[in-house]
């Protein structure tokens, strides 16, 4: 019986674990991680900007940009709105709850994830998904421009 109730706080911790909402997470959002600086996404959005100018016209498009869920180290949705903005495109936010939109648009999402010692950008629109990796110079800063853009999906 003392074996029994040593283990109750276990249990408890437990039973309040699984009463915990879990973040919300749908798979069709963005997704930044948190290494990402702000640096970094103001790099990012400007060249993710600079290359949809092409298969999407500024001035033309109106963009479904999709946010990640959690604004907690979301260092790039920001950046993002103000370049496709300052470029001319109308821009829509879906609503990170529930991936729902207000009107009509191209749905747009980037996920920026770090790996070997830079970060891959990905962005995600019209079945098409065009990635490309930044490496970091000497002194810790993402090199412009990247890796040239590989392009998967129909065009």
């Amino acid at each position: 019986m003392a074996r029994l109730l040593s283990l109750a706080p276990l249990a408890a911790a437990l039973l309040l674990s699984a009463c915990a909402a879990p973040p919300i997470s749908r798979p069709s959002m963005s997704y930044v991680a948190p290494e990402i600086t702000a640096s970094d996404a103001k790099l990012l959005a400007a060249d993710s900007v600079a290359y949809l100018a092409d298969p999407l016209p500024p001035a033309k498009t109106t963009v479904l940009l999709d946010p990640p869920s959690s604004t907690d180290h979301d260092t790039l949705t920001a950046p993002m709105l103000d370049a496709l903005r300052a470029r001319g495109y109308g821009v829509t936010v879906v609503d990170p709850k529930t991936g729902t939109a207000t009107g009509d648009g191209v749905p747009l999402r980037y996920l920026a994830t770090p790996a070997l010692n830079g970060v891959v950008l990905r962005l995600q629109f019209q079945s098409i998904e065009a990635a490309s990796f930044y490496p970091r110079s000497a002194d810790g800063k993402l090199v412009p421009n990247g890796t040239p853009i590989t392009v998967r999906g129909e065009k």
